[in-house]
């Protein structure tokens, strides 16, 4: 077995076990092997084929060559794969029918990805609208919308719904005009956790990497015959999209239904186009109006401009990962800190190395999962966690999870941040130091147990959860609150009047690999000296934590 075999059978077997497979996060730089993982996941989900007729196998390898050659769409150009591709989609056919398991129709999906792959930017009109539990229908947003593969972006709230805001990101500086204010905000490029609801992109990465895709009927949606996909994401519940039969784009989103609530977003029109008109996207200041600074980094032309503004000499990458190139060098002037700027050959992925003084001693968050860097204690933070650590301002949005790794050494503090993998993550982090980074994985055995089990009834625990999606019990998602409650509770079981009589300074969260946590608890009050925390609904940053045992003070039950 060759290494292309040996990692198409790999990819396959992380697909069975419903993980997402690390080549789903960035371009692998081989287009042969990019066929070959899309004609995998069109076996995957192909719904139950009538076995076993004599021409099966050859009609399918006929039309896995049809679709891997793909048709001529509207609004695109027809893209030829080179030969040695359809045959060798081919010849692993039968191999991939032995490892997967059909389970739905993803023509319309793999019509997506490569349809999007042809578009440059677009530009449309999009309405949120709410739905009640009694059918009725309000207007939330009207906006229009510009946006590109590059990042950048241009929305524009309308009057009639909205206050007429509008927000700009054309790669180099993030502001919003604010016409009822005569204001002009400005804000740090990158991390960036506003972008918008329904970005054609995302909605396309988040069904690829669904747990499943189920084609549900066809409707017509302003005034264009789309498909409608039910998608069942990783670690959610079922939502609706809507396809457009003619672009292969999305037209439409329903999300669940929650607290009594549903939420759909519609592009009432939309045109694909090659650029975002150019002074849409260049900063200007309207006459009248004032400029609130609210981002105190500054872009400067090299390293030695950097080295001027901040007073010292930063840390640079020994090499830089593949596929990446050094974009820009940044100087936060609140806190003296560096940045250095890498983009992706794509330009879809950024990497950011901040590095300062160390100010204080190194404390990580309470949500994040503990590893080491060169033998460091290391903070790391995913999704709505993480952002920037505690340099430059925290960042998230679905539509950009940005992931960060924080430590200190030798008196001063490095921060790697990014919309990057927990891999792509390490992998900066390798190239910066001498030493080993550790980050714990999910999943590992676990040989931390509690001298008392605490028992736990998943059903209220599910509900708890949809609670917190909703908004609500935030403190849910924090181990050191969910300690403090409990331990409380143990030494009020009635009920807690007034104050904690546990300070949440006196917990400390000594092992977190992001499904596991463990605190311990100092003082004089407290009956348990460790209490042991899981993600029993949802193992990722956006998880619930429960309470499942501790550890009683010598003495004490």
């Amino acid at each position: 077995m060759n290494n292309k075999e040996k990692k198409l059978s790999k990819y396959i077997d992380q697909l069975n076990k419903e993980k997402k497979p690390r080549e789903h996060r960035k371009f692998t730089g081989d287009p042969e092997y990019e066929e070959l993982m899309g004609t995998v996941r069109l076996l995957r989900n192909r719904k139950e084929p009538d076995y076993p007729e004599d021409d099966f196998y050859k009609r399918l390898t006929a039309s896995v060559k049809q679709s891997t050659l793909g048709m001529a769409k509207a609004r695109r150009k027809r893209i030829w794969i080179p030969a040695i591709a359809v045959a060798a989609a081919a010849m692993v056919v039968v191999a991939v029918l032995s490892y997967v398991l059909p389970r739905a129709d993803p023509n319309v999906v793999y019509a997506m990805e490569q349809a999007f792959k042809e578009i440059k930017a677009y530009h449309g009109i999009l309405i949120t609208t709410q739905t009640n539990d009694l059918g009725e229908k309000t207007i939330q947003a009207t906006r229009e919308v510009w946006a590109d593969k590059e990042g950048k972006y241009y929305i524009k709230e309308q009057s009639e719904s909205g206050n007429g805001n509008i927000t700009v990101n054309n790669g180099q500086k993030k502001w919003q005009i604010q016409p009822e204010s005569k204001q002009v905000f400005t804000y740090s490029v990158f991390p960036d956790p506003y972008r918008f609801k329904f970005e054609i992109g995302n909605e396309i990465e988040n069904v690829k990497n669904a747990l499943e895709v189920k084609v549900v009927g066809e409707e017509e949606i302003a005034g264009r015959m789309a498909s409608v996909l039910e998608v069942t994401p990783q670690g959610g519940d079922p939502y609706r999209l809507w396809i457009d039969k003619e672009t292969d784009m999305p037209l439409q989103k329903q999300t669940p239904k929650l607290n009594a609530l549903q939420y759909t977003v519609t592009y009432i029109s939309i045109e694909f186009t090659e650029t975002i008109p150019e002074e849409l996207v260049s900063y200007k200041v309207p006459e009248g109006y004032k400029v609130i600074n609210t981002d105190a980094e500054q872009f400067v032309g090299d390293l030695e401009e950097a080295v001027h503004t901040a007073g010292f000499t930063p840390k640079l990458l020994e090499h830089i990962p593949d596929g990446y190139q050094l974009k820009a060098y940044s100087v936060d002037l609140k806190t003296s800190s560096i940045k250095m700027y890498y983009t992706s050959g794509d330009k879809q992925k950024t990497a950011v190395i901040a590095q300062q003084k160390a100010a204080d001693t190194f404390k990580p968050d309470s949500a994040a999962i503990l590893g080491t860097v060169d033998d460091n204690a290391a903070e790391i933070l995913v999704g709505p966690d993480a952002g920037a650590g505690n340099i430059g301002g925290g960042a998230y949005s679905e539509e950009n999870a940005i992931s960060s790794l924080r430590w200190q050494e030798d008196n001063m503090e490095y921060t790697i941040y990014g919309n990057l993998t927990l891999d792509e993550l390490k992998d900066f982090a390798e190239k910066f130091i001498s030493g080993d980074v550790v980050i714990p994985q999910t999943g590992e055995n676990d040989t931390d147990k509690p001298q008392i089990e605490v028992s736990v009834d998943l059903e209220v625990e599910e509900n708890e959860q949809k609670s917190a999606d909703g908004g609500h019990s935030p403190w849910r998602l924090d181990p050191i609150y969910v300690t403090q409650v409990f331990v409380s509770l143990l030494i009020s079981p009635e009920g807690i009047v007034g104050d904690y009589p546990i300070d949440s300074n006196d917990i400390t969260i000594v092992k977190n690999t992001g499904e596991t946590a463990i605190a311990e608890i100092s003082g004089d009050v407290t009956p348990a000296s460790r209490v042991y925390l899981k993600r029993l609904i949802r193992q990722d940053s956006t998880g619930i934590w429960t309470v499942v045992g501790y550890d009683p003070v010598k003495g004490k039950k």
